[in-house]
């Protein structure tokens, strides 16, 4: 009889943050070539997601980085695959519309959730959402109220944001929108002021994924990055980042610690 292999905690920790990358960068990839087709690219292939017409422009919201997220997800090959669940409902009750104490607290909604083989609880929360932020105010109530559910809630999360015709100016400003979510967020009082009235929770401490998928005319890029949040123990240095944009690329400068993936080139560029 063989005795057990011991798992390594810290590595089957790392390979998981390993593939989560690897699942949001086939993710823009789907994101990518959609988008290319949307704006009608010569060469541009029939898509997997469709940026569906909304007036005079093509809409590009969270739902379409979900459907991707997903398409990728689907499209992997692996013995033991991960399962998917849209809109779960939290374990935690919130009150987001004004956090009066004559709120009514309710489950709130995960964007998705992941679940790793052979277990029914959600392992990973995944929230997504759309457009940049302009730096000029860090607070942003609809970036608050998700942050909260991740900080609030148990299991490890990614963030995935994307955003049409990125620059420095509004992809600096989404990094430190963010940034004052998650710290304001850390002290268990304005926490818990999302919560149920005279309900009281500790944030907890887990690894947040942050991955910004940019869809601009002529170049593509996106960056990663694996928070290892504790709270209390702010890094204040996280979601600082350099860029300096041109017209076909966003140019993030080297020995920074964002995780920088780059697609081809639009076709017909």
């Amino acid at each position: 009889m063989h005795d057990a292999v011991p798992v390594d905690p810290a590595g089957a920790d790392a390979a998981t943050q390993e593939w989560l990358r690897d699942l949001c960068r086939r993710a823009d990839e789907v994101l990518w070539s959609s988008y290319r087709f949307a704006m009608g690219a010569t060469g541009a292939r029939w898509p997997r997601v469709m940026f569906p017409q909304k007036g005079q422009v093509r809409r590009v919201s969270e739902q379409e980085a979900r459907f991707a997220l997903v398409a990728a997800l689907l499209a992997e090959p692996g013995p033991e695959p991960w399962a998917f669940a849209a809109e779960v409902p939290t374990r935690l009750s919130y009150r987001f519309a004004h956090r009066g104490t004559g709120e009514k607290a309710r489950k709130a909604l995960t964007d998705l959730a992941l679940y790793r083989h052979g277990h029914d609880e959600p392992a990973l929360s995944v929230e997504f959402k759309s457009g940049g932020r302009s730096g000029r105010s860090e607070i942003d109530e609809s970036i608050r109220k998700d942050v909260a559910k991740i900080l609030a809630e148990q299991p490890d999360a990614l963030w995935f944001h994307v955003v049409r015709s990125a620059n420095s100016a509004t992809l600096s400003g989404l990094l430190h929108t963010l940034d004052e979510a998650i710290s304001r967020l850390s002290s268990p009082t304005r926490l818990s002021a999302y919560l149920a009235a005279g309900k009281t929770v500790e944030p907890r401490a887990k690894k947040i994924a942050f991955h910004v998928c940019m869809l601009n005319p002529d170049m593509t890029a996106s960056i990663h990055r694996v928070l290892d949040y504790v709270p209390g123990k702010p890094q204040p240095d996280f979601f600082t980042i350099e860029t300096a944009a041109t017209r076909d690329s966003l140019e993030i400068a080297d020995e920074q610690a964002w995780d920088v993936f780059r697609g081809s080139a639009p076709a017909g560029a």
